[in-house]
């Protein structure tokens, strides 16, 4: 990582070590510091995390499609999910509704803008004005073979 005039790092810089970049995203970061700092709170043990998280790398191996990081991080963000439920900090619903939501208004949002979840159940043709206009993405199925 690199590092500012203080010796601090840069902001939204990716930690790295000497091979580079520690996480390949931002939200592979964010997913393993909520996982700690749930620990560090006391909220479970680590021996819980790492059946947990076990369980899911046996239950959901990497796919042939994916790279490490990205078959480890997608295992991390699921068992973490099922932490999360297990501690009843979240519902499982909730995790698939907002899941949904997300997936709404990734698919509503124009290719280069930050993904919103404030209007993730807006139609792509309504009446109120929102602060930014923005044409919903055209999503074509993929045509059988």
């Amino acid at each position: 990582m690199s590092s500012g005039v203080d010796g601090l790092p840069i902001p939204g810089e990716l930690p790295a070590d000497g091979d580079g970049p520690v996480f390949d995203a931002p939200w592979q970061a964010q997913a393993f510091s909520l996982v700690v700092n749930l620990h560090k709170a006391g909220l479970f043990e680590w021996k819980t995390w790492a059946e947990i998280f076990s369980a899911e790398i046996a239950a959901a191996p990497a796919r042939p499609d994916e790279s490490v990081n990205d078959a480890y991080y997608r295992q991390w963000v699921a068992a973490m999910e099922r932490l999360l439920a297990s501690l009843g900090l979240v519902a499982e619903d909730d995790v698939a509704d907002r899941a949904q939501q997300w997936n709404q208004a990734y698919l509503n949002t124009p290719h280069g803008q930050p993904v919103s979840l404030n209007h993730a159940s807006c139609p792509p043709a309504h009446e109120h004005k929102h602060e930014a206009k923005r044409e919903p993405v055209t999503v074509v199925p993929a045509a059988s073979a």
